[in-house]
């Protein structure tokens, strides 16, 4: 699975991206965490992210958190059906 992202408004230097996933916010599982660095706040960011081997094993209500320096940019869900 690709995860394309785009993010603005970044202070210049180096963050930290982490992408998390669980059935419960509580219980997130991280799929990615990795460096990127930004030459300011006046430039987009894209990063390309790939996850390989996602299982979905329950049928359920995944939640998504996409975090940046540890702030929530973004909580999300992803239904996964039988």
């Amino acid at each position: 699975m690709m995860w394309f992202l785009t993010i603005g408004d970044v202070a210049e230097g180096k963050h930290q991206l982490r992408i998390s996933m669980g059935l419960e916010m509580d219980k997130l599982e991280k799929l990615v965490e990795r460096e990127f660095e930004s030459p300011g706040p006046q430039q987009q960011i894209n990063l390309i992210n790939q996850m390989q081997n996602l299982k979905f094993e329950t049928p359920g209500n995944y939640q998504i958190l996409i975090e940046v320096d540890d702030e929530p940019l973004l909580v999300t869900s992803l239904v996964i059906a039988e």
